[in-house]
């Protein structure tokens, strides 16, 4: 399978697991915050899971993203343990905590998928969806930190990257198919 293949398996991945994430996270975080806690973890674990999944199986195919990829892993890997320690503890941290996380990984999404768009195409959807990251993730430490967000208000976030991701599937489901066939 070639890279766009792969990132285009994953992308669709990503826009299905986000997507049942967010509707289970907004039907039962607020009834039940313990769980909500738990999702908040397992979100930047996905994201790790997702990124490791990409460094495999697009070896060489995005070298120039290798950096920013394996800062990715540790930041999500740090957020984790700070969502789990923050959890029920005190949401302000918790929205903050998760609002850092979104911010960076918006910021090193952005990177990669202007490094891929000249490699790949079909990468403006992980451009856009990298920049409002960044944008919410601001919002979300503001907004934690001053009581003004809560937990809850998390969803959504995952419901626009599952968008994104979704999108970034069919551009490159369509390149794929203009592609010559491969002997």
């Amino acid at each position: 399978m070639n890279a766009n293949q792969n990132l285009r398996n994953l992308y669709a991945t990503r826009a299905a697991v986000q997507s049942l994430w967010a509707a289970t996270y907004l039907a039962l975080a607020v009834k039940t915050p313990a769980f909500g806690a738990v999702m908040l973890v397992l979100y930047p674990l996905w994201d790790v899971a997702s990124t490791i999944y990409d460094l495999r199986t697009n070896v060489g195919a995005a070298s120039s993203t290798l950096s920013v990829q394996y800062a990715n892993v540790l930041i999500g890997l740090a957020t984790a343990v700070a969502l789990a320690v923050f959890g029920l503890r005190n949401e302000a941290y918790t929205v903050a905590s998760f609002g850092a996380w979104a911010l960076t990984a918006g910021v090193l999404q952005l990177a990669v998928g202007v490094r891929r768009r000249s490699q790949t195409g079909g990468q403006w959807a992980m451009i856009l969806s990298g920049a409002q990251s960044t944008l919410a993730g601001g919002a979300f430490i503001l907004g934690g930190l001053g009581g003004k967000l809560h937990g809850k208000d998390l969803g959504g976030y995952a419901v626009f990257g599952a968008v994104y991701f979704l999108v970034a599937a069919a551009l490159l489901t369509r390149r794929l198919a203009k592609a010559p066939l491969a002997d």
